[in-house]
């Protein structure tokens, strides 16, 4: 019995000691990122913005001050979506396509985006869950019917949601594989809307009709080894059976591009 509670003695001041130790270790960035030491560390209009783009939900970037710091920088690269002045001189070229001929222009008034480099949300005009069902059952149904060029993976720069790649790295657009390692497109499930890799002169043609607007990092780099698309365009989140009839055309023309090989 001596030895057993000598033994256990021992335990507990070990316990004790390395939880000591434990403390007194320097915290990385991930392990500061709790919201009561953030609100320290950031100034008070920071603290808010972080507030706001942690609400949003999950995209690219880690909800840690090393995420929020980056954040900012991209921040300060947002271009204006409506831009179309740098994907004219690719338009008729060889290499683009035009699937979305005579598009409709879409009802209403585009929605309102948040203010942030990643992730690229709509902060209102979300689509209904009985409607979110229905794009899901429909982006599916592309699937199977393009099962020979279009697979499922998680989202390359996205990382949490599921998205289409090109089936086959070898007999596909070669510009999609150096920007995007494949990735022809995704869904966003916080709010329906979509990004999707279009050639110039479909981009032109969603903008122009108010179906999308192009991702504000669109062509840029964002780290030493990647460069997001120049026609990464975000798809608006469908409000009605009309309009998943034009996203099955939009995705549909991405498919296309994706696999679009010039000779």
């Amino acid at each position: 019995m001596k030895i057993k509670l000598i033994g256990l003695v021992l335990l507990l001041t070990l316990l004790k000691a390395f939880g000591q130790n434990n403390q007194s270790l320097p915290q990385t960035s991930r392990e500061i990122d709790d919201t009561k030491n953030l609100s320290a560390i950031l100034s008070e209009t920071e603290y808010s913005e972080y507030k706001s783009w942690v609400s949003i939900g999950p995209g690219g970037l880690p909800h840690t001050l090393e995420g929020y710091r980056s954040l900012q920088k991209f921040n300060k690269q947002l271009r204006n979506p409506f831009d179309l002045s740098y994907i004219f001189s690719n338009v008729s070229r060889v290499g683009d396509t035009y699937t979305l001929v005579s598009l409709a222009k879409r009802a209403g008034n585009r929605p309102t985006i948040a203010p942030f480099a990643i992730p690229h949300r709509q902060l209102n005009q979300h689509n209904s869950p009985e409607m979110r069902e229905k794009q899901k059952a429909l982006l599916q149904e592309i699937l199977n019917s393009n099962t020979s060029k279009v697979i499922i993976k998680k989202s390359y720069f996205e990382k949490h949601n599921d998205a289409f790649f090109v089936a086959d790295t070898n007999a596909c657009n070669q510009a999609l594989l150096l920007n995007s390692r494949g990735e022809i497109g995704h869904l966003h499930p916080s709010d329906g809307s979509m990004h999707f890799i279009l050639s110039p002169s479909d981009t032109k043609e969603v903008i122009e009709k108010a179906w999308g607007e192009l991702h504000g990092l669109a062509g840029q780099a964002i780290n030493e080894k990647d460069t997001l698309a120049y026609t990464l365009t975000m798809i608006y989140s469908p409000q009605t059976d009309g309009d998943l009839q034009v996203l099955k055309r939009i995705a549909e023309a991405a498919i296309k591009f994706a696999n679009y090989q010039t000779k």
